[in-house]
């Protein structure tokens, strides 16, 4: 039991046998500042609030660590929440995605299906239409001796070669806008001539706005007779058409040259295609 001397300035001295009766005092003192306590085993008076100090450093180690406890999860509970940050970047990331999404959508150009497209090469400007029947009796006439059958036959396919040649191309086509997209293009050659056509080559154009925006030419070799030649092109082609058309034909079996850019290969007109080559 610890003994105290105590007094509060009134000069009177008392002994206090224990803490609830030093506690009682104080509260009843009428001014803490002139309080002065004796506490024995010590050699010095001490004011109240150095009593009070040297009670709380006194304290139990139960009590500290309590305090220190309560202090601690006093101090967890105001830490502020971690932020989330995985949790935003992924609802940043996928706000990203579904705004490409919509613009991608609704900006995109859609392309609607429509009818195919099939068209044959017209024929060229430099191979009018001929009365052969009448060039071969003219030439016959001419000659005094009538034409043997391989050299009519001849003759008559030579002058009407875009009649036994036919180009075709054909193709499937979707519609945006007013513009075309022409996909799965695929040439063909039929030969009808009866004998093996040793080369073709065959301009395909594309055309937008009435201006031919690109040409391309594909090399067809050994174009028979008993079925169609065909090319398949690859890619696409976009524009209001497309046209196709022969810039050469060579074919040894029957002496026949043609090509695009001329009107004939010797100035004769009755027989304009003849060559020997």
């Amino acid at each position: 039991m610890k003994k105290y001397l105590f007094t509060d300035g009134t000069n009177v001295i008392r002994e206090v046998q224990s803490e609830e009766e030093l506690q009682s005092l104080i509260e009843s003192s009428g001014d803490p500042h002139k309080i002065r306590m004796w506490i024995f085993n010590t050699n010095e008076w001490v004011t109240y609030a150095e009593f009070n100090k040297h009670r709380v450093a006194k304290a139990s180690p139960l009590k500290n660590t309590a305090n220190k406890e309560v202090k601690k999860e006093e101090a967890v509970a105001r830490r502020p929440a971690p932020k989330r940050r995985g949790w935003t970047k992924l609802l940043i990331v996928l706000a990203a995605m579904v705004a490409i999404f919509l613009v991608y959508n609704f900006t995109r150009i859609k392309w609607t299906k429509i009818s195919p497209l099939e068209i044959t090469a017209p024929r060229p400007n430099n191979v009018p239409l001929m009365d052969v029947d009448s060039l071969i009796q003219f030439i016959e006439y001419t000659r005094g001796q009538k034409l043997d059958k391989v050299t009519a036959t001849n003759l008559r396919i030579r002058n009407t070669w875009p009649d036994r040649m036919q180009l075709q191309l054909k193709s499937e086509r979707d519609s945006s806008h007013g513009d075309i997209k022409f996909y799965n293009v695929g040439l063909s050659i039929d030969n009808s001539t009866g004998y093996n056509v040793d080369q073709a080559v065959v301009e395909l154009t594309n055309w937008k706005n009435n201006l031919a925006i690109k040409i391309d030419t594909f090399h067809f070799d050994f174009i028979g007779y008993a079925a169609p030649a065909t090319r398949q092109v690859p890619g696409e082609y976009r524009g209001d058409s497309l046209s196709v058309s022969f810039l050469l034909l060579r074919a040894k079996a029957f002496n026949f040259c043609y090509a695009a850019g001329k009107e004939s290969n010797y100035g004769n007109m009755n027989d304009r295609w003849f060559c020997r080559e």
